[in-house]
């Protein structure tokens, strides 16, 4: 084998024990601790075997030479001192430091022991040379091994402090590993080559033999120890270390610092439980709006899956909010929490949300604290109790209206019939022979009719008209009126009828309920005579309201069915222009009309509505997404219906 293939081989040697390490520290948690502190102990005594025995590799160029000892099975002992000290704290290092001292004592001792036994009588050696072989070795060593025991003691405390030097300088991690590896490197050097052979020719030859190897090993060894720290350093919480805190931690004044610092932490922890498990978002940005930190509900709020998704984005992207919102915030920091501003908005998801922005200071600069609560259902809950409030305050307008309309009508309807007797009695008692006359009378009785259709327009919107009670097949009620209402139209509007195939019934005054259905029928025609005639459309569906997917909104006064959710609907649509959100409240009010004058009464939809109601049911409307309206007539089903009339009587 040649020596480039052995400086090779060196070199896959040194990864191999690292990367070992390395697999056994990562299932430290899985595996337990004993395998990698074991392995760890064998690679430092070993280490001491070979420094002790002079192990070296000589290739005879300047610089390349180099131990065995210090630099390939050294090396990896404190990159991995490294890790535990980065990844599981200074009590974890400080334990490592005075286990391996404690190792390093054994050894020297077993060393001298094994030293003076071998010159007692009575010990030898079954194979190989005698024990004074061993002994004369031992001898010519115990100045090599004091040299590697030293430097190595000095090597366990300067790791940790040159490594905390250049964390704090906030150094990358690369060249924090590499500079405290090479800095350790050259002092390890210089003390062993010292202490082995000072007064020694051989002393700068040996100072000088393996720098330029010493230096691609600490290359090598702080790529791997950064890689493995870059996957792990933020898996287990930080602490904060000053510089000599390794040294610190074997006196006394320590203890006390420590265990507050174990306190702090587990205070931390709790306090992180407990913004981790709030229900409200908290989120933390800094003065440029980017997320720093977030709780869970910051992540369900923005329905994003990970913390990762959330840290490093605007927050501007995701709430809407404009960093102007906020600036004034950061124009004059406070020294403590200020109160901030409030703001509500719908985040990018969709969720509508209650805003508390603060400042708060944070190492000189300024942080903003936000704090977030869902409010989409609460939101909701307000909308659906303002709109039933309006249709509360809607139908208590109505039911003043209509019992205003009652009594008006009833006493208007005695004296249209007081008209319509006198006439009659005029016309029995004298034989009226003037045209222009007779034809003024046949006018009065013709407005006194009309006068009278009216009044029981009246009577039916405030339910005081007289109602017969009887089982109604609503396809058929529809078929019926769709009779009455075509010879009417005579245009060409394209109608259609969707029956319910379980042709369901309900209890109903059929004549009242044609009318209102008629009604609705001639308002959505009315409504589309400005519709060029191809798009005329007047459709009737009918079924229950799932089928249909209608959305029932009941009424307070809806009737005994109410309670028990079973009713049956006809809707009526057309494709007219729609209804206007301002006339929407006012539809059913009684003369209220958007027609021109003369062309309505206002009381078509009032009476339909007042018919309906008397029936236990009510009337919905709404603009379809497309274009027109739908109207739709909620009737309670006569078998539920027939059940609550009972139950309540």
């Amino acid at each position: 084998m040649d020596i480039f293939t052995g400086y090779c081989l060196t070199i896959l040697e040194m990864t191999f024990l690292l990367s070992g390490l390395l697999i056994l520290h990562g299932l430290r948690r899985i595996l337990g601790t004993a395998p990698f502190y074991t392995a760890l102990g064998m690679l430092l005594v070993f280490s001491q075997i070979a420094g002790a025995a002079g192990l070296n590799l000589t290739l005879g160029y300047p610089g390349l030479d180099y131990p065995l000892s210090s630099s390939v099975l050294t090396l990896p002992f404190l990159a991995i001192l490294v890790v535990v000290y980065m990844a599981d704290g200074t009590l974890m290092a400080q334990r490592i430091i005075i286990g391996m001292m404690a190792a390093l004592g054994i050894y020297v001792y077993l060393m001298f022991m094994t030293m003076m036994q071998c010159s007692w009588p009575g010990y030898t050696i079954s194979q190989g040379p005698g024990s004074e072989s061993l002994e004369s070795l031992l001898g010519s060593s115990s100045r090599l091994m004091a040299a590697t025991v030293v430097s190595l003691s000095m090597d366990l405390f300067l790791v940790p402090i040159i490594f905390q030097r250049l964390t704090n300088l906030k150094c990358r991690l690369f060249l924090t590993v590499l500079g405290s590896l090479m800095l350790v490197q050259l002092v390890d050097h210089l003390i062993f080559v010292t202490i082995a052979y000072w007064g020694s020719p051989q002393w700068w030859n040996s100072l000088t033999s393996s720098y330029l190897t010493r230096a691609l090993f600490v290359v090598i060894i702080s790529i791997l120890t950064t890689i493995y720290l870059s996957r792990i350093r933020y898996e287990t919480p930080g602490e904060s270390r000053r510089t000599l805190d390794i040294i610190l931690a074997f006196f006394g004044a320590y203890g006390k610092s420590l265990q507050l610092e174990q306190n702090l932490r587990e205070t931390q922890e709790r306090y992180r439980l407990l913004v981790q498990n709030a229900s409200d978002m908290i989120l933390i940005m800094n003065k440029d709006g980017i997320i720093i930190d977030a709780n869970n509900a910051a992540l369900r709020m923005f329905k994003l899956k990970t913390l990762a998704d959330l840290i490093n984005r605007k927050f501007s992207d995701l709430s809407g909010l404009q960093p102007s919102v906020w600036s004034s915030l950061l124009i004059d920091p406070p020294q403590t929490a200020n109160p901030g501003i409030s703001v509500q908005i719908t985040s990018s998801a969709g969720v509508e949300l209650d805003l508390s922005i603060a400042s708060v200071p944070f190492e000189g600069e300024p942080l903003l604290i936000v704090f977030g609560r869902d409010v989409t259902e609460r939101k909701r809950l307000e909308r659906e109790r303002e709109e039933w409030n309006i249709q509360a305050s809607h139908r208590q307008r109505l039911e003043a209206i209509g019992r205003l309309a009652g009594g008006i009508a009833h006493d208007f309807n005695n004296y249209i019939h007081a008209i319509q007797g006198h006439l009659d009695i005029i016309l029995l008692m004298h034989d009226v022979q003037d045209e222009a006359v007779l034809r003024n009378l046949k006018k009065i009785d013709h407005i006194a009719e009309l006068a009278g259709t009216l009044t029981s327009q009246m009577l039916s919107f405030a339910r005081k008209g007289s109602y017969q009670q009887e089982e109604l097949r609503l396809n058929a009620l529809v078929h019926k009126c769709a009779e009455l209402f075509l010879p009417s139209t005579q245009s060409g509007i394209a109608f259609k009828i969707e029956a319910d195939p379980d042709d369901p019934a309900i209890i109903g005054d059929p004549i009242q309920l044609q009318q209102a259905l008629m009604n609705l029928m001639i308002n959505a025609k009315d409504a589309m005579k400005k519709q060029p005639e191809s798009e005329q459309s007047l459709t009737i569906r009918i079924g229950r309201p799932e089928k249909l997917g209608i959305k029932l909104n009941p009424p307070s006064d809806a009737g005994p069915p109410a309670a028990m959710r079973d009713y049956r609907v006809i809707r009526v649509e057309d494709t007219g222009p729609g209804i206007k959100p301002e006339v929407l409240p006012r539809l059913f009010e009684p003369f209220f009309t958007t027609k021109p004058a003369g062309e309505g009464t206002g009381m078509g939809l009032a009476m339909a509505y007042g018919t309906v109601v008397a029936h236990n049911g009510w009337i919905q409307v709404q603009n379809l997404p497309e274009a027109g309206a739908a109207f739709d007539v909620i009737l309670p089903a006569f078998k539920l219906y027939s059940e609550g009339e009972n139950h309540s009587s």
